[in-house]
């Protein structure tokens, strides 16, 4: 058994433990501040001094959950600090808070406001190597901060769009898949069914008993292909266990569908110039076969030509009957998947009454 997907480790942290974390961040930064409070400053410390320090490092600690305010905060404060921090700007809490809403938005003022108080925090003149190297230390910091939290906020973007992809894909993947076998069951149910019921309906009113076995017999056999066919659309569905697959058809099957298609009373006539193999075998057998059910459901023929012709680059499928209600004629859920098969392989689909008698569906399929 595969061990199922995981959010990563940072991901599955509560929200309380980051903020939990923080608080501690908070409280570390809030005793340094005090601490350079008493041992920076020229003058005694007041209470100013205090607020200032306090309002510069405990914010941090809710720095998740409002970032914007946190970083205004944190700024203001950082430009009261400025007599007692070496060198005077906050090389801490304002990288940290920054980095933060960096993760959550564009935050390109945010950034030119932090560089612009640092630097003047920092620079003195005339500019002197100290001077200099300490300004650049600070500004280094700042601008790391946002490109790591910048960083951070598009990897997520990223991850969320291929999420969101990913999603988008695998919806279209199902719809394909039951469009398939929606179309497939409606090929094989919908034929079988229409020439069971062709058959019981016409026999019903024959008395010999010789044709009543042949017609019984001619349902037996539809039906046994029928639950075949079935079974092998249920067994692609199968994921508890292997399925027992019957092979597709294809041409090699016309001959039993026509026998089938003639027992119920239709005389079809075959003309097949050339070979086809591949997927493209399933679809010339799915337009013979539903265009025959539709044949027998609705036109009241005959007889019907079924013609499978190669020419030059590419193959002809023409199914013609000599009914007499073409123009009544449904266009149903059969037809509109036929069309859809023969799309799949870049080919045309037209279907009609013909000129003189009857119906005609055609198809052309590129090789």
């Amino acid at each position: 058994m595969r061990d199922q997907p995981r959010l990563p480790l940072l991901s599955r942290i509560p929200d309380w433990a980051w903020v939990s974390l923080d608080t501690v961040v908070a409280l570390l930064l809030a005793a340094g501040f005090l601490g350079l409070v008493h041992t920076r400053n020229s003058a005694p410390p007041d209470a100013l001094d205090f607020t200032v320090a306090l309002a510069t490092s405990l914010p941090v600690a809710v720095r998740r959950l409002w970032p914007r305010p946190v970083f205004v905060i944190v700024l203001a404060g950082g430009l009261g600090m400025r007599e007692f921090l070496i060198p005077q700007a906050d090389p801490f809490g304002l990288p940290l808070v920054l980095y933060t809403l960096a993760t959550r938005s564009r935050a390109v003022p945010p950034l030119l406001v932090a560089v612009a108080v640092t630097a003047q925090g920092v620079v003195e003149f005339p500019l002197r190597g100290q001077v200099l190297d300490q300004l650049g230390l600070v500004l280094a910091i700042v601008v790391a901060a946002w490109t790591t939290g910048t960083a951070v906020r598009q990897r997520r973007l990223y991850t969320e769009q291929l999420a969101a992809k990913a999603e988008e894909r695998a919806r279209a993947e199902a719809a394909r898949e039951r469009l398939r076998i929606a179309r497939e069951l409606h090929d094989v149910i919908g034929h079988s069914l229409s020439t069971i019921a062709v058959q019981a309906g016409v026999e019903r009113h024959v008395g010999d008993a010789g044709e009543m076995s042949r017609a019984l017999a001619s349902i037996e056999r539809t039906s046994r292909s029928a639950l075949r066919e079935t079974r092998r659309l249920l067994g692609v569905l199968r994921e508890d266990g292997p399925a027992d697959l019957a092979p597709a058809p294809g041409l090699g099957d016309l001959d039993d569908l026509l026998a089938r298609t003639r027992a119920a009373g239709l005389e079809v006539e075959l003309r097949l110039d050339g070979e086809v193999r591949g997927e493209m075998e399933l679809t010339v057998y799915r337009i013979v076969q539903e265009s025959l059910t539709n044949v027998l459901k609705h036109a009241g023929a005959r007889k019907a030509t079924v013609l499978i012709e190669r020419r030059q680059e590419e193959l002809v499928v023409e199914i013609t009957d000599d009914g007499g209600n073409a123009r009544e004629r449904p266009h149903g859920h059969g037809l509109t998947g036929l069309r859809e098969r023969v799309r799949m392989f870049g080919g045309e689909f037209e279907a009609g009454v013909r000129t003189v008698r009857g119906f005609r569906v055609r198809a052309r399929l590129p090789l």
